[in-house]
């Protein structure tokens, strides 16, 4: 009875990994090398490579290119988002008002003459009260978390754009 169990192995059919949701496909014996064989799950048709076993390619990478081209699209607004979150200011810009109040509360209670020492009075609080809202902001609130989040979302985004690449040169190689 050796032949068979040489034949029922033959007529068995292989199992191959989807190259785009990784779902396991049933690629049955009839399948040839170059033949095309679509995923159940995801609908990725896929071309059979036979030699030491069965592997699955994607047959076709126009959609895998056009969703690299949208991701890496999305990389470079991410990056100019995060550009303008690191250069822009925040709550520091609200120095500007308490320096004012601060040369209004000088003339107004403490009858301050109008000169130019009230003038450094008041450009100095400004500056330093925009300094600190700024480093405030950047340290504990809002722009730091924002510019984390940016940051991670290019991380994310460059990994995504590398994996299909990866699946793009397996594609055009078989």
């Amino acid at each position: 009875m050796p032949g068979l169990a040489d034949e029922s192995a033959i007529l068995r059919p292989h199992k191959g990994r989807c190259a785009h949701c990784r779902s396991d496909i049933a690629v049955p014996a009839t399948y040839a090398h170059g033949d095309f064989i679509k995923c159940g799950t995801c609908g990725m048709q896929h071309k059979v490579v036979r030699g030491e076993g069965v592997k699955l390619v994607i047959a076709d990478a126009t959609p895998l290119k056009e969703a690299l081209r949208t991701n890496d699209a999305m990389v470079e607004r991410l990056q100019d988002e995060l550009r303008g979150a690191r250069r822009s200011f925040g709550i520091g810009v609200n120095g500007l008002g308490i320096g004012v109040a601060y040369a209004i509360y000088l003339v107004a209670m403490k009858e301050h003459a109008l000169d130019t020492q009230l003038a450094t009075k008041a450009v100095m609080a400004m500056v330093m009260s925009g300094i600190v809202l700024e480093l405030l902001n950047y340290f504990f609130l809002a722009k730091r978390q924002r510019v984390k989040r940016l940051q991670a979302d290019i991380e994310e985004a460059q990994a995504q754009s590398d994996e299909l690449e990866q699946k793009i040169r397996e594609s055009s190689r078989f």
